[in-house]
């Protein structure tokens, strides 16, 4: 008769775990300020530089 509580018992209190356990995060990430912050993106954090001769040429002669 055990056998038939564990059955969904256990699933049931995975389940309950994880979606606690997500419900914390989210309610972190929504009242603490700074992480919403950082996930942000900006154009002072993304950076393209295209790559010419002459920035190979300068990191050539740094490393001799």
């Amino acid at each position: 008769m055990s056998w038939l509580f564990l059955d969904w018992f256990v699933p049931l209190y995975l389940l309950v775990s994880v979606l606690v356990l997500a419900g914390f995060g989210v309610c972190l990430y929504f009242l603490e300020p700074g992480l919403q912050d950082s996930h942000k993106w900006s154009n002072k954090t993304v950076r393209h530089h295209p790559l010419v001769a002459s920035d190979l040429n300068t990191s050539l002669m740094l490393s001799e």
